[in-house]
């Protein structure tokens, strides 16, 4: 039987990135453009949005109700912005982990920094959309089937018995949620092998490697979480010298965000570009770790078996 070898499937993606450095931080810059769309399309709404609550709230209580009204409007047009982004975010990510699998599977194919915008790309993403449907609707479902039975034993008296069914309830469907997941986890990079559009394949793939891939999976999340404090950490500190610079000093801090909304941006357009600097190679970095185990790992899952291969 075929077997995950965890270190080398952990260990794949810093070693693609030190592979091909010059592809991982392509990546990086891709997510960052989209990035730039977002603050380029709706910055301006945001500032508006922004001075026109500062106004109103410098006219007092009693031109609120009138001045939320004027604003709907632009809420709205922000919101169905920020849907069209979710969606292009999403279709991004798509590309993006699919060049970190083909990478692995195909590092012969090198061109683009192994970025394409295929069919295999388009499903990937078409697919994700419709597993976040089905999982909002079955979430929804056991939701109101739980709150009813937890009710109905708040109703006869047992609100301890309610609490634990309530608890075992989550517990349960988390358990499920991960183990579903994992045995589907072998989807995308079957996609990118052979450019075919698979799904219940990875659950026969996965058969008996649940427990193993739950290992890789832990991992990664103990890997993003160690490295999310330190960058978080790094970001932070960078992000609230600058403002401390635009501000004249370490005491003049408190007093930047009372500057009008030009003001503020233009006080922290220095941090912004920064931050820009430093995520770009960081995000392809988290491409790279995130998506590579998986490709991996569906390498040992079908790699022939040692006395196949001698026979």
């Amino acid at each position: 039987m075929a077997r995950i070898e965890i270190g080398a499937a952990l260990g794949s993606g810093f070693t693609l990135i030190r592979r091909q450095p010059g592809a991982v931080l392509l990546w990086g810059l891709v997510y960052l453009a989209l990035g730039a769309a977002h603050v380029g399309l709706l910055g301006p709404f945001y500032l508006a949005l922004y001075s026109q609550i500062a106004a109103a709230a410098r006219l007092g209580a009693d031109a609120s109700p009138q001045a939320m009204n004027a604003l709907m409007p632009r809420m709205m047009a922000m919101q169905g912005w920020n849907w069209l982004l979710s969606l292009a975010g999403v279709f991004v990510s798509a590309i993006l982990y699919c060049a970190t699998f083909r990478a692995i599977l195909h590092p012969e194919q090198k061109r683009f920094g192994y970025l394409r915008v295929g069919a295999t790309e388009l499903l990937l993403f078409v697919l994700w959309i419709a597993v976040y449907i089905v999982f909002a609707i079955a979430l929804v479902v056991v939701a109101l089937v739980v709150v009813l039975i937890i009710a109905a034993l708040i109703a006869m008296h047992a609100v301890a018995v309610g609490v634990i069914v309530g608890v075992l309830a989550a517990v349960t469907a988390l358990i499920v949620v991960v183990w579903i997941a994992l045995r589907f986890s072998m989807v995308g990079p079957m996609m990118v092998s052979d450019g075919k559009f698979h799904l219940f394949e990875s659950w026969t793939l996965t058969r008996g490697h649940a427990a193993t891939l739950f290992i890789v999976a832990i991992c990664l999340v103990a890997i993003l979480v160690v490295a999310e404090v330190v960058i978080v950490g790094i970001l932070f500190a960078a992000g609230i010298t600058v403002m401390a610079v635009a501000s004249g000093g370490w005491t003049h801090l408190s007093s930047f965000f009372d500057r009008s909304p030009a003001a503020i941006v233009a006080g922290i357009a220095p941090a912004l570009i920064l931050i820009a600097i430093i995520l770009t190679p960081l995000i392809g970095c988290y491409f790279a770790i995130v998506g590579a185990p998986w490709a991996r790992a569906y390498l040992d899952l079908t790699e022939p078996e040692p006395a196949a291969v001698a026979a």
